[in-house]
């Protein structure tokens, strides 16, 4: 998840929370009753994005109709989310959990970070679908032939490999302190502006692209929109027209997925920039430490768990060429279970 780091001792006893206090450091000032609450809040949110984005992958590979290049980069991001979400509850609960207990915890601040390479595998997926987008209106007929399983295959892979070898610097860099009472690594000094240019920057493109290419696709529907409607009224016959027509229909067929992405993108993109654009004036204000706290300890370390919770209610709930095989799987389900507790058992 979106989480900074720095570096510190630990201090604890019993299975009380209390402030790291270092010569140099001084922990959270917090109510200690808040990082049990923002453990709990990570479990529900791991649990609904488990089940919902569950419930998607399920859809999409039991209706054959969905078995398309775009469906299937849009599993491949609920994968992500799964994964993004899963491994960072985990390595806060080890902390947390050991903190309390005063067992400690297996939990190195460089593996931490590393594993948050999954937030820009899911931010460079934003970029794959849209890719696909582009292609399935730029080249109609040739997009079937063009985005076969292997390709589909390779830009997966290759958005895992690049996400690794951008996160790799971790394990070379110092500066990272463990806040384990709160589940967290913050960083300090040059290693904060690494994570910034490393982490923030390669998001912060992905989705910029993401959303101009998604832009244009949707202004080029309405452009092609109004040309038919001043063929209509000059020939309303002409070649040109029908030409147009074939045009609109392939853009209506992605228009939908276009405008899906479009909001998920947006919507991730302002919770990914928030923890930067808030966090930024509190370290330039040396007062505000109960700010900086609050960003660094609350609000830094969940924000992901936001966006992997758009993910599949966003997909679910919103775009109909997957919601309405849920559905129908839903109600399926339900009337499998009404018929079966219907059925009484004979006697022997």
């Amino acid at each position: 998840m979106f989480v900074m780091e720095g570096s510190g001792e630990l201090s604890g006893s019993g299975l009380g929370i209390t402030p790291v206090t270092t010569a140099d450091h001084q922990g959270p000032d917090l109510p200690g009753y808040l990082a049990y609450l923002l453990l709990g809040f990570k479990f529900i949110a791991t649990l609904i994005t488990v089940l919902m984005s569950g419930w998607i992958l399920f859809t999409i590979k039991s209706t054959r109709s969905l078995h398309k290049p775009h469906n299937i980069f849009v599993a491949h991001l609920m994968v992500a989310d799964i994964i993004s979400a899963v491994l960072s509850t985990a390595q806060t609960s080890i902390m947390m959990i050991g903190f309390a207990t005063g067992v400690g915890d297996f939990i190195n601040c460089r593996v931490f970070k590393f594993l948050l390479l999954t937030v820009m595998v899911i931010f460079s997926t934003y970029l794959m679908i849209s890719v696909d987008q582009i292609i399935a209106i730029a080249f109609p007929f040739k997009h079937r032939r063009l985005m076969k399983c292997r390709v589909i295959g390779g830009f997966i892979a290759s958005v895992w490999v690049l996400s690794a070898l951008l996160s790799i610097h971790v394990f070379f860099n110092d500066g990272y302190t463990k806040t384990p009472q709160y589940g967290t690594c913050l960083s300090e000094g040059s290693t904060f502006v690494n994570t910034l240019i490393t982490f923030i920057l390669p998001i912060f493109i992905a989705s910029f692209v993401a959303i101009i290419l998604n832009a244009y696709l949707s202004v080029k529907a309405y452009q092609v929109r109004k040309q038919i409607q001043m063929e209509t009224r000059l020939s309303g016959r002409s070649k040109e027209l029908k030409d147009l027509k074939k045009k609109q229909a392939t853009i209506k067929e992605h228009l939908k997925p276009m405008i899906t992405l479009l909001v998920v993108v947006f919507s991730s993109t302002v919770f990914g920039l928030l923890f930067p654009l808030l966090y930024v004036p509190a370290r330039l204000l040396e007062t505000a430490t109960t700010y900086e706290d609050v960003m660094k300890y609350v609000i830094g370390p969940n924000i992901g768990y936001m966006v992997t919770l758009l993910h599949p209610f966003v997909y679910g709930l919103y775009y109909k060429q997957v919601r309405d095989p849920m559905m129908k799987i839903l109600k399926r389900l339900l009337c499998r279970d009404k018929f079966a507790s219907a059925v009484v058992a004979p006697k022997p």
